[in-house]
């Protein structure tokens, strides 16, 4: 991911399955932005407090808003994919789409995955202190990003992909890595493509952190049919994947 990119952290809220489940059923049946957000605005309105655009039903609106309704143009493609893939997706799927879409248009977040992935990797569970050392690197030592990485965290345990760690405070992954079609293995990877903005070799892009919650089987065969992926062989005789 390009350090130009890590400006504004944007998931500073802690965001429900369901509300995703919403927004993304009623952009798959091709509601306006503008009838969506209605709909989103009303069903949060005894769940998040606020009447405002700055309180926190205002910004927990405008982090679903980025996530399926006014993606970057380069997301978009990602976008159309996605919603054309809910409409025969089971829950663990329309889990995996949504990830894929957080992760595409919310590089705080990617980050948060990434890191977390590393240490349940490493050590089978990790903690907030450690993402927040690892995130201060990466982003700065900006007074909200504690709150904003407690945030992302939540939304995750919500999500039901992150659970107390043996350790007082610690979290831990889920006892089985959720598996996932190829289809849908291919959205996942396009979303780590679209945040990192550069290509990267398959070996990395199939076990990459970010995706720790996934069992993500490809290979150079199946990514070849993916669509929006382009392969080439690099001088070393490994598979390089980008963007197409």
């Amino acid at each position: 991911m390009s350090t130009g990119r890590k400006t504004t952290i944007g998931f500073d809220r802690t965001i429900h399955i369901e509300w995703l489940d919403i927004a993304a059923a009623r952009a798959s049946r091709g509601e306006s932005p503008i009838e969506i957000r209605k709909v989103l605005w009303d069903f949060l309105e005894d769940l998040v407090p606020g009447n405002t655009n700055n309180s926190g039903r205002g910004k927990t609106l405008t982090v679903l808003t980025r996530i399926w309704l006014t993606v970057p143009d380069q997301v978009e493609p990602l976008r159309d994919h996605a919603l054309k893939s809910l409409a025969k997706a089971s829950t663990e799927d329309r889990l995996a789409i949504h990830w894929a879409m957080v992760i595409a248009t919310h590089p705080f977040f990617f980050d948060v995955a990434a890191d977390l992935g590393k240490l349940l990797a490493l050590h089978g569970q990790g903690n907030r202190s450690q993402v927040k050392r690892r995130m201060t690197e990466a982003w700065g030592d900006r007074s909200t990003l504690e709150r904003t990485i407690q945030h992302v965290i939540k939304s995750m345990a919500q999500w039901g992909v992150l659970h107390p760690g043996l350790e007082k405070g610690s979290l831990a992954g889920g006892r089985k890595p959720i598996q996932v079609s190829n289809e849908i293995a291919g959205l996942l990877v396009r979303g780590v493509l679209l945040s990192q903005g550069h290509g990267i070799s398959i070996a990395q892009l199939v076990s990459h952190p970010a995706l720790f919650p996934f069992n993500i089987k490809l290979n150079v065969e199946t990514l070849r049919n993916r669509h929006g992926l382009k392969i080439q062989r690099q001088g070393d005789q490994s598979d390089f994947v980008e963007l197409a």
